[in-house]
């Protein structure tokens, strides 16, 4: 039994108020609230590039033969590849409703003013022109940008009455049409003066300066192993602290992740060599339920104790399926100390294998497809790209049953024996 001398709600107490400030902040909020929003969208491409891409060569020349192939490239073309668009209306919609505005408005004005500053080739005669280079994975900063700066700007504009008065005999919905007028405009008229700025720069477009100066660094980042061990640490770290760890770091890191595994999505969907190792996908793939699911298994087929076996009853089952609350706050692994090694560092250990299996060329690099809840390991790993990634996810719940053991044997040794002297194990 670990004992240790500490106040509990003194520790929380601390650091409770840094990340409630964090998840109640409006602007966090908005990208966060656009980009789950938006994951439908997300996981009907995803979907369209797996079907298109299975490597089954049968299968291959029957969905070329018959147009599938091509509606399913129509399908990527308008999600996979149009992301940074479906991403910008949706954090413009997302982010308005936090300030109790028009969101349906605020979400068309970013859509207007995200095509303002993307370079369109207008010629005398003919079709007008627009590149898909900045409609998806690297347009995806430009476009939280602009959603942002408009959706602030409308909302400034309009708390200081810098709008269209109607009388009050005028039907509701006419006079909110009207009340948005002036602030819509005034967004427009800045990035209509921003795309000129930008215009007459070498980088020739907002979007080439936002890639090169903001979204490539922070892409740098996010797909740097170290960052990454670090990152999920410190969530696992807050798991221990009772506080919902993953959600705190997707406050920070969500967009950085996604525009890694947009990028990612976007070339395996037309068979190019993927270019990056980590991202969301990656994370998810890898660290299913905090890395516990070896932790559960043990309790279903070893325990000595009732304990630990009713609780491997209660949580095997959601384990596998990448619901870990029943195993973090059943067992408890909260404030644990017995526990508190491998829960914490389990992740990064995982992440750190997958990684160098990856680098290596053991197994090949996640497609970037969007993690769906519910879907249990191995058909996660396979829908990743290839069973080799499933087996891999089998062998990392291989070591984390190896790496629980000690910690489960000796807090199973123990409740056995108060269980056979009759007596109750005190509560964490």
């Amino acid at each position: 039994m670990f004992n240790f001398d500490f106040d509990k709600k003194t520790i929380t107490g601390k650091i409770n108020p840094i990340v409630n400030k964090l998840q109640t902040s409006k602007l966090v909020n908005g990208i966060t609230g656009g980009m789950m929003g938006a994951m439908p969208i997300t996981i009907l491409g995803a979907f369209a590039a797996l079907l298109l891409n299975l490597p089954i060569p049968v299968y291959k020349e029957f969905i070329a033969s018959v147009g599938i192939a091509s509606a399913l490239k129509i399908i990527i073309m308008f999600t996979t590849n149009f992301l940074a668009v479906i991403f910008g209306v949706a954090i413009a919609g997302s982010y308005a409703k936090q300030h109790q505005e028009d969101g349906l408005f605020c979400s068309l004005l970013a859509l207007i003013c995200f095509f303002i500053v993307t370079p369109v080739t207008i010629p005398d005669k003919g079709f007008v022109s627009i590149p898909m280079q900045w409609l998806g994975g690297t347009g995806i900063f430009t476009a939280m940008v602009v959603s942002l700066l408009s959706t602030r700007v409308y909302v400034f504009l309009k708390r200081k009455g810098f709008t269209i008065k109607m009388p009050s005999s005028v039907p509701p919905v006419v006079a909110s049409s009207f009340s948005s007028l002036i602030p819509g405009f005034a967004s427009i008229i800045l990035f209509a003066i921003i795309a000129t700025l930008f215009s007459a720069t070498p980088f020739k477009n907002m979007h080439q300066f936002v890639y090169s100066f903001l979204q490539t660094p922070l892409e740098g980042l996010g797909g740097n192993i170290f960052t990454i061990l670090i990152v999920w640490t410190f969530a696992q770290l807050l798991w221990f602290m009772g506080i919902h760890g993953t959600m705190v770091v997707y406050s920070v890191f969500l967009p950085i992740l996604t525009s890694l595994d947009a990028v990612q999505l976007a070339a395996y969907s037309v068979g190019a060599p993927l270019p990056n190792i980590t991202g969301r996908s990656f994370i998810s793939t890898y660290t299913m339920s905090s890395s516990a699911i070896g932790f559960t298994l043990l309790m279903l087929f070893a325990s000595k104790s009732q304990r630990y076996k009713a609780l491997g009853k209660l949580t095997t089952i959601p384990a596998l399926f990448g619901i870990s609350e029943p195993l973090v706050f059943g067992t408890p692994l909260v404030f644990n100390f017995r526990f508190a090694i491998p829960f914490i560092f389990m992740n990064a250990l995982a992440l750190l294998i997958a990684y160098v299996a990856t680098y290596l060329g053991i197994v090949p690099r996640v497609a970037g497809i969007t993690p769906i809840s519910g879907v249990p390991i191995i058909l996660s790993g396979i829908m990743e790209g290839s069973w080799k990634i499933a087996v891999l996810q089998v062998f990392l719940v291989g070591i984390q049953v190896l790496v629980w053991y000690p910690f489960f044997r000796k807090a199973d040794k123990e409740s056995y024996i108060l269980e056979k002297n009759g007596k109750q194990e005190p509560t964490e």
